[in-house]
């Protein structure tokens, strides 16, 4: 029987999912994407708690319960504060984990929905204790991503409220979370990466392009590629399943 908890992981709103079958587990947290909530994740959660895993579902930053009477345009400006806030309170919730005694011989995963997917790259450049990880139609191309961001918003005529200086010191300052620019800091953790091929949001360029990337330096690295024709922006059920039971292939 898969059972749901709600708790809150130090002021982090959560969704706890699992079987009931052992105490420990392997973990894997996922993050939701931009406007979204955890409990929009929970098929994911589903077909992994099947497999398993203790699966935890963080609300992020202006998200979920921790939403504000907040207009979407100050939202979209705060993209990368909330992308900051999951990495820093993904060690908030392993912390948490530890002391509560929940985690299997410490597999601690992660991965996330397009927001939550660049999270999850970033999040790969500053903690070691990720076992593996998966990006489902993210970026781990951070700088890229936020100049594609900020061109998509001029495209629509509208200004942003910094000066250009301003803009090229905030990309700038992501340069210490883009994982593609210090593909080191992966060290030989095993990696998947799941987008469709049509997505118009995140660009498919930016899985293909860091992929390749990657195996040009490292022909035998353990990532697993999977793109999706005629798929846009949303993860297929087919891509779900197959990320659980490749997290349950590296979990034995």
């Amino acid at each position: 029987m898969i059972t749901i908890t709600h708790k809150n992981i130090e002021q982090i709103p959560s969704l706890l999912v699992s079987n009931d079958e052992t105490q420990q587990k392997p973990v894997v947290v996922y993050f939701h994407g931009f406007t979204s909530s955890k409990e929009q994740n929970l098929a994911q959660a589903y077909y992994l708690a099947e497999k398993g895993f203790l699966v935890i579902l963080p609300d992020s930053f202006h998200h979920g319960e921790r939403a504000k009477e907040a207009d979407f345009m100050k939202i979209q400006q705060d993209f990368w504060k909330i992308v900051s806030a999951n990495v820093s309170e993904l060690h908030t919730i392993y912390t948490w984990v530890q002391q509560q005694g929940l985690m299997k011989e410490e597999k601690f995963g992660l991965a996330g929905t397009s927001m939550g997917g660049i999270s999850t790259a970033a999040a790969l450049t500053q903690y070691d204790w990720i076992t593996y990880a998966g990006i489902m139609m993210g970026s781990a191309k951070a700088q890229e991503m936020a100049n594609y961001l900020i061109k998509g918003i001029a495209s629509q005529g509208i200004e942003l409220p910094f000066s250009q200086e301003e803009i090229e010191e905030q990309i700038a300052s992501l340069q210490g979370i883009d994982l593609s620019k210090q593909l080191d800091r992966l060290n030989g953790r095993p990696l998947f990466v799941w987008h469709g091929e049509e997505d118009q949001v995140v660009p498919f360029s930016h899985s293909t392009s860091f992929v390749e990337q990657l195996l040009e330096q490292q022909p035998d690295y353990p990532v697993q590629y999977v793109t999706e024709r005629g798929r846009d922006h949303k993860v297929s059920r087919e891509a779900m399943i197959h990320l659980s039971n490749w997290f349950a292939e590296q979990a034995k």
